[in-house]
């Protein structure tokens, strides 16, 4: 028999997902096919696979995305599975429940975002969401937060497998300054409290927005250069323009950008670096 949950705990995970209500309709359609054997039969071995990589990375502090290879309806039905065994060992250390259902409802978000760009229920980022599944992803008001190690360190600032708290950010939103303190204060004071025996060396950022190019074209005024302005810039960096595709206009396909909008400064930006031959770079940056 397929391993499910019971309808109370089914509830429970909807709940902390934060999904919209055609999302979670869906959701539950697709644990129901799961638990009635209704899927294709070899997504029963996917889904346990999947569940084991999710199980054995819970509490370990990885810094990559899982690599398994599995559909992603096998990467939805194991994410429900494991959240109990996620929110017990968060319990187990006393973190506040608040804490966890900030960092759950990514999916919701993630489901949303999808939606969006393809028309369907489907998860285009579930190698993503496996780092919320080894329970060391936060969020704190507009910003994310990914505990784990530096294997080489940070010239000048870390050594070698030190703990950092990788920063992302979540589609929320404008990314002001005031926003951004308040998350950065209450970070600091949770990790210092529910992690004291990492001590975190750097808080770290590895973004297309802290490409310098990027700064250089908009105001100074405005929240994206401020937040890059806030970086050291360390390592090199990676032409990757499918990032500033993604991101910006939500589309993943390069070959026809002449009809993407250029209704802010942003997106033309963006689009006229391309058109000239340019490539937008990821770039990595430490805070000051």
């Amino acid at each position: 028999m397929p391993e499910t949950l019971t309808p109370e705990r089914l509830d429970a995970v909807m709940s902390l997902f934060d999904l919209t209500t055609e999302d979670e309709l869906d959701y539950r359609r697709l644990l129901t096919e799961y638990a009635n054997r209704e899927r294709p039969a070899g997504e029963y071995d996917d889904v346990r696979k999947a569940t084991d990589v999710l199980r054995s990375r819970l509490g370990t502090f990885p810094a990559a995305s899982s690599e398994l290879d599995v559909p992603q309806t096998a990467w939805l039905v194991a994410f429900a599975l494991v959240t109990p065994d996620m929110v017990a060992w968060r319990e187990s250390l006393g973190i506040p429940d608040d804490v966890t259902r900030a960092g759950l409802s990514d999916m919701g978000l993630q489901l949303t975002v999808n939606r969006r760009v393809h028309g369907r229920f489907g998860l285009d980022t579930c190698r993503w969401m496996t780092l919320h599944f080894a329970g060391h992803l936060f969020r704190f008001g507009r910003l994310q937060y990914l505990l784990h190690s530096q294997p080489g360190g940070i010239p000048g600032k870390a050594p070698a497998g030190a703990w950092v708290l990788g920063l992302h950010i979540p589609e929320a939103g404008p990314l002001t300054a005031d926003g951004i303190d308040e998350s950065l204060e209450q970070a600091n004071e949770f990790f210092a409290r529910y992690f004291p025996e990492r001590d975190i060396a750097a808080i770290t950022c590895e973004s297309w927005l802290l490409d310098p190019y990027l700064s250089e074209q908009l105001p100074g005024s405005s929240n994206i250069a401020r937040f890059a302005a806030r970086f050291n810039p360390y390592g090199e960096s990676r032409d990757q323009n499918s990032d500033a595709i993604y991101f910006v206009f939500r589309t993943r396909e390069l070959d026809n950008l002449a009809a993407l909008p250029r209704d802010t400064s942003l997106q033309r930006v963006i689009l006229d670096r391309i058109a000239a031959g340019g490539n937008w770079q990821v770039a990595s940056g430490y805070l000051g």
